[in-house]
């Protein structure tokens, strides 16, 4: 997955949050009784934004003027973090 695939999707997230981990830095979001997931606050962060309303372009476009970091050096860790949490199925494409 890369991120000319992707840039105009709009990720919708799967599941619910349910807690902070037990070491107060990762967060648990349930997706079924059977499937639950402890993720890292970024992987937390993306998957919160995936209202299945804003593209992939406008999600990343989000996170790069809140945390003043450039577009272009983004994409890639934000790609790499949505493919993690689409194979975990946290989020649909």
């Amino acid at each position: 997955m890369n991120f000319d695939e992707i840039k105009d999707k709009k990720p919708q997230k799967v599941g619910e949050f349910i807690d902070k981990a037990e070491d107060g830095d990762n967060y648990i979001i349930k997706v079924s009784d059977d499937k639950i997931f402890e993720v890292a606050p970024i992987a937390y962060y993306i998957w919160a934004m995936c209202d299945g309303s804003k593209t992939v372009t406008q999600i990343i476009d989000e996170i790069s003027k809140e945390a003043n970091i450039e577009f272009d050096q983004l994409k890639d860790p934000v790609t790499a973090v949505l493919e993690q949490l689409q194979q975990a199925s946290l989020i649909t494409l």
